[in-house]
């Protein structure tokens, strides 16, 4: 069954902060989460360098030993549409055990925003698409891959494209790039403490609104 949007924030178990076009997401559960923690900063915004620095040292400091899991997609336009290139997703698809997409240039591949083993419904009804705009790009879907790589519900829409198609759109200015960094640990009590540093830091208080990006963790 597809979660409605009232349903997914009714699963919160602490208050949705949203501040200036920043969101901060805690304590979903589990199978809304696909990494104890993600950071994701789009283009433009000024405190991403000094933010991921943050929550690496609050990490290293703590003596979390974590994995990173690092992709890029593009965001196409304001309905939050997005896209990602076929080898990005493959080079993620190898990390995370999924199968690997292969699409032309005039094809598209779709990922979930939610998982299909608790939504048929919702993946029935992406399975019967039979083709997605992409900007001017009449695109054929030739597969719905099984498994999300973002957060439940997350963003309008998650399209595998070829790279050259990506690599064009990417030239448009106002398309903007995505920057996606999840963080694999073991979750104890040091990285309770981690975690609560991070979100403490001024870096990720509502200084420049003009800065997005978005904080979740379990």
């Amino acid at each position: 069954m597809k979660l409605s949007k009232r349903t997914i924030v009714g699963l919160l178990s602490a208050a949705v902060i949203l501040i200036g076009g920043k969101f901060v997401y805690d304590n979903f559960i589990d199978d809304d989460l696909t990494y104890p923690l993600t950071y994701i900063s789009i283009e433009g915004n000024k405190r991403e360098k000094d933010q991921i620095d943050t929550i690496e040292k609050s990490l290293n400091s703590n003596k979390c030993k974590f994995e990173e899991i690092n992709f890029e997609m593009l965001k196409v336009d304001d309905n939050n549409n997005m896209v990602i290139k076929e080898s990005e997703y493959n080079k993620l698809a190898n990390k995370l055990d999924l199968e690997k997409v292969r699409v032309n240039d005039k094809e598209a591949a779709i990922i979930p925003r939610y998982d299909g083993i608790k939504n048929f419904k919702y993946m029935n009804e992406l399975k019967e698409l039979t083709n997605y705009k992409v900007e001017n790009n009449n695109l054929k879907v030739v597969s719905v891959v099984d498994k999300k790589i973002l957060i439940t519900g997350l963003f309008k829409s998650q399209i595998i494209i070829s790279d050259n198609l990506y690599n064009k759109l990417e030239k448009d200015s106002e398309n903007k790039i995505v920057t996606v960094k999840g963080y694999e640990f073991k979750e104890n009590s040091k990285s309770d403490k981690a975690i609560l540093q991070i979100k403490e830091n001024k870096l990720f208080s509502n200084n420049n609104e003009n800065d997005i990006f978005y904080l979740f963790s379990k």
